[in-house]
């Protein structure tokens, strides 16, 4: 971790104790509550169980670890909150803001972790809530999933994407820029079309495209040949298509425009090179290649 990085802003409300909710509480949320845990020894952690007559076995063993204070099958309880982080997948969310609405203490900051902002910054807008409202993005994770990969030192290293309201007072956005910069994280603040636009070519359409290599992969699989032998590059850049399917439903349904603006851009691209591979072009060929290493060679 960036040493630099580990002196947290003086805390937006001012006392020993403050209180955090989660609705949703995986990988992320799960994480996201370790590094506070270590950040805030002191601090009540609430975690939302949408099971609600039942127990929720991820949330019970985050209990016992220390990690949360208090299971609730309330979102009542998240009344008493200082900061509340939505976690569920983005269209679940924006669901979460609308039921927490009638709740939210005025000076709470609510914030998500979802890979599109378009929707849920157009929401909180809606239900009244944009000076509340903070967008968050750490652009982190894992093909493994659930809670029990979660871990603090999944932020270290990462950037962490904020996208304020037009509304959000700048104490709230520079309390949330200190947590992310404590856990380790790099702190960006940009609008959230810039942030959809930049996910979209990123992190969206790699999914996509990864996605779509495997079922290729697979339709052609007849005998399990192409499994046995798949290895090194197949395996590196399909990787990510081990992710939640649930989560990439949702970031397509909500981020289409951006993704299929940019799929078309990739699909002429893909024909381009197609053509100069069945024309023998040998200079586009180099080209492209060429032109691919420089960019890669650089991030």
């Amino acid at each position: 971790m960036n040493t630099q990085n580990k002196t947290l802003h003086k805390p937006l409300i001012d006392k020993e104790t403050l209180n955090f909710g989660f609705t949703g509480f995986g990988l992320i949320g799960g994480s996201i509550a370790h590094s506070l845990r270590n950040l805030y020894p002191s601090s009540y952690i609430t975690a939302y169980n949408y099971y609600v007559t039942k127990p929720h076995p991820k949330l019970e063993i985050a209990k016992k670890d220390g990690v949360l204070s208090e299971i609730s099958t309330s979102l009542k309880d998240f009344s008493k909150c200082d900061v509340i982080f939505l976690c569920a997948p983005v269209m679940t969310n924006v669901s979460y803001l609308k039921q927490l609405a009638p709740y939210i203490k005025k000076d709470c900051i609510i914030t998500d972790v979802g890979s599109v902002k378009g929707n849920i910054y157009k929401a909180a807008l809606e239900l009244g809530l944009s000076y509340n409202f903070i967008g968050g993005h750490p652009m982190t994770g894992s093909e493994k999933t659930g809670y029990n990969n979660s871990d603090a030192s999944l932020l270290e290293g990462a950037y962490y994407i904020l996208t304020p309201t037009v509304d959000t007072p700048k104490e709230f956005t520079d309390w949330m820029a200190g947590f992310v910069k404590a856990s380790g994280s790099y702190c960006e603040i940009m609008d959230y079309i810039t942030h959809d636009l930049i996910t979209a070519a990123i992190s969206h359409c790699p999914h996509v495209i990864a996605s779509s290599l495997v079922n290729l992969v697979a339709l052609h699989d007849k005998d399990g040949i192409y499994g046995r032998l798949a290895a090194g590059g197949f395996k590196d850049i399909t990787r990510i298509s081990s992710s939640s399917p649930e989560m990439w439903q949702n970031i397509c349904l909500t981020n289409s425009g951006c993704i299929t603006n940019f799929l078309g851009e990739y699909i002429k691209s893909l024909e381009d090179i197609k053509n100069a591979i069945a024309s023998n072009d040998s200079e586009k060929i180099i080209k492209f290649f060429e032109t691919a290493k420089e960019y890669r060679d650089n991030l």
